[in-house]
């Protein structure tokens, strides 16, 4: 769970060093801070990046992510970076070979996406990184997600997949991307025990 950054003691500061996530949960708590002044103040003092960050925080909030455990925090960094890489899509035959590269590059977790992320700019480990997100991830409270924002991002009959592809339709909702909304409803199989010849009087009613 994150602290305040001074209200580590200093044997959980050498920890955080030794594990390397020292420099990430100070990023984290940077963004907790902004969170709440936003949920307060609104675009207030905020830069167009902090905004955007500010606004995936409050869909992950929407979606029941607990606010206050870091792996909440690296998940926004995902999104963050995917709807950077997709905000230049405009449609064409080599957009779409970006995007299935980055659906590959999504579905990888020692990708060079997640490594530039991980390593390059939070200073630490991959492993330790996804562990940090799943680990969340399984501490998502489904008695606070708002299912308007569910059903409008996922859809009325979401499938199974992992949470990079899920950050991929997290990340293209906020760009005013959408699913096909027209969709299909699920095949209703017949009752198997039912006989064939009261179906067809059943017609006569």
């Amino acid at each position: 769970m994150l602290k305040k950054n001074e209200e580590y003691t200093e044997k959980e500061h050498s920890a955080m060093v030794l594990n390397g996530s020292s420099f990430a949960v100070f990023v984290a708590n940077k963004d907790r801070e902004k969170f709440a002044q936003f949920k307060e103040n609104g675009n207030e003092d905020l830069s167009d990046s902090d905004v955007k960050s500010m606004n995936i925080l409050l869909l992950l909030e929407k979606l029941g992510y607990p606010m206050d455990e870091l792996g909440t925090y690296l998940y926004k960094e995902v999104i963050f970076e995917i709807s950077e890489s997709l905000k230049e899509i405009t449609g064409k035959r080599s957009d779409m070979e970006k995007c299935r590269f980055l659906l590959k590059e999504l579905n990888n977790g020692f990708s060079n996406f997640y490594f530039e992320i991980a390593r390059e700019y939070l200073e630490m480990g991959v492993k330790p990184f996804h562990l940090c997100i799943e680990d969340t991830i399984n501490k998502i409270d489904s008695k606070k997600i708002n299912t308007d924002v569910f059903y409008d991002i996922f859809g009325s009959f979401p499938k199974e997949q992992n949470y990079g592809l899920q950050a991929f339709q997290i990340a293209a909702y906020t760009l005013g991307f959408s699913i096909n909304k027209d969709v299909n409803p699920p095949m209703v199989k017949k009752l198997s025990n039912i006989p064939d010849n009261i179906r067809l009087k059943a017609q006569y009613f």
